[in-house]
């Protein structure tokens, strides 16, 4: 049984071929926030809109749903990262000459950056938060005019929050193996630039959930909240409101409070863990202009603001850039983010406030606007994405020793082990291979010697 149709649920359950099993989804339709619409032949992801290509799980999963060779890449010539700062946009500086070439940070600034690798390593046991590593390592300009942009782009959140360790525990592996950043960059022969490319399928995003749905037929039941959950001599129990299920293994991968809720009479300690992880509220606001509208034509792959500009929004993404086929020809097409834990009342703004916002934040991006959007659309994320404050790892602790504890039950969602799709996949297929074994070892006991 498996409680939770989102990415994580549906890839738990499509990794489990040959066993008898159920997904239950409280919502109408599967697939969380990874889904898409179609409006007058354009293809508008209403959440994520693609993921890095670094995940062999989420390459098996491709596979395995007969997806691999459709796979759409992000466009090559939408390289370019913008950082908007003082009054204007600014490539973000991903090499060693651009870094010294840019007017992003100031000389002072470089050279704090270039201390870096004669600096000692930081505090063991210690959870630091991403600005205190960051500010520790490279300064505090490059928390606020690299680390910030790039943390509210990714996660909407804040650097002061979010648990390095958690959020980007390669960043806190490089330091503890090479003392410096530097150093374990010249050790892997890489830049500052992202590792792996975009990729999405050619109708989008939501075609990877739609897919996964689709491959389960009747195994996915929608419209069918759990109530509760309870031991049995056998096994499990999950009540609904439709009548209980039965079941040897139960996979919890809805959010975390309806995990914290199922858990409550279980094990209250896990239950407040799971309570303590908190999610930024996320709006998306994706607009369709005439090619021409603004002074700067958008090119690259997006922009991301820099703390302390008064923006109003996260950044915007170019589709049109970075994924042609979902504009039409002769139109921009813009994904722009609010809110998250930076802003998060702006996701309460009324439609025409919030849009007036975005279009203001256009206008310092790209300039003056001389035509009028063909087309707006915003999907509002209450629960947007979970955040990974500091103390998370103690929680995700807590969760994992409850499911040691308590034989056949499983945990999975984005709250855990990753926010992005190929994590939550990786994820799925990992509780898979957890619940064959626990299925193969209850079997083998029932059957005696």
């Amino acid at each position: 049984m498996i409680v939770g149709g989102g990415v994580s649920g549906l890839a738990t359950a499509n990794c489990l071929d040959g066993v008898d099993l159920i997904v239950l989804e409280a919502a109408a339709s599967a697939g969380g926030n990874v889904r898409t619409e179609h409006i007058d032949g354009r293809i508008i992801d209403k959440g994520p809109n693609g993921w890095l290509n670094t995940a062999p799980a989420m390459d098996r999963m491709l596979s395995r749903l007969g997806l691999s060779d459709v796979v759409v890449q992000a466009n090559d010539k939408a390289h370019t990262r913008w950082i908007y700062a003082d009054g204007k946009m600014h490539p973000a500086p991903l090499t060693p000459s651009a870094f010294f070439s840019t007017s992003l940070l100031p000389w002072w600034a470089k050279l704090r950056v270039l201390i870096e690798p004669f600096l000692p390593r930081g505090p063991e046991g210690v959870d630091e938060s991403v600005a205190q590593f960051v500010a520790r390592r490279l300064g505090q300009k490059f928390v606020d005019r690299m680390v910030g942009p790039m943390v509210a782009g990714i996660h909407a959140a804040r650097p002061e929050d979010l648990s390095l360790a958690s959020a980007f525990p390669k960043m806190a592996e490089m330091e503890a193996q090479y003392r410096s950043l530097f150093l374990a960059m010249l050790a892997k022969k890489r830049g500052g630039a992202p590792a792996g490319q975009l990729q999405t399928l050619p109708q989008g995003a939501g075609q990877l959930t739609d897919t996964m749905a689709t491959r389960l037929g009747d195994r996915l039941q929608c419209d069918t909240a759990v109530e509760g959950l309870s031991q049995t001599k056998d096994g499990w129990r999950v009540h609904t409101a439709g009548g209980d299920f039965d079941a040897e293994a139960v996979v919890l991968a809805c959010p975390a409070p309806v995990q914290a809720k199922l858990m409550r009479g279980l094990d209250a300690g896990v239950a407040e863990a799971l309570d303590e992880i908190p999610y930024a509220p996320v709006t998306v606001v994706v607009s369709a202009w005439p090619s021409g509208t603004f002074d700067q034509a958008p090119s690259g792959f997006g922009v991301l603001a820099a703390r302390g500009e008064r923006v109003g929004v996260l950044g915007t993404l170019f589709t049109s850039e970075t994924y042609p086929n979902q504009s039409k020809s002769g139109e921009i097409l813009l994904r722009t983010m609010v809110g998250g834990a930076v802003h998060p009342a702006a996701t309460k703004l009324d439609h025409q406030t919030l849009l007036g916002r975005v279009y203001d934040a256009h206008g310092l991006f790209f300039g003056k606007r001389r035509a009028e959007p063909t087309m707006v659309r915003a999907y509002h994320h209450p629960a947007g994405i979970p955040q990974y404050t500091v103390g998370h790892q103690s929680r995700v602790g807590a969760v994992c020793a409850a499911a040691d504890r308590f034989g056949g039950l499983f945990f999975a969602g984005n709250h855990l082990g990753g926010i992005g799709v190929k994590d939550c996949v990786t994820t799925g297929e990992q509780v898979a291979a957890n619940v064959r074994a626990w299925l193969e070892l209850t079997a083998a006991t029932e059957d005696g010697p």
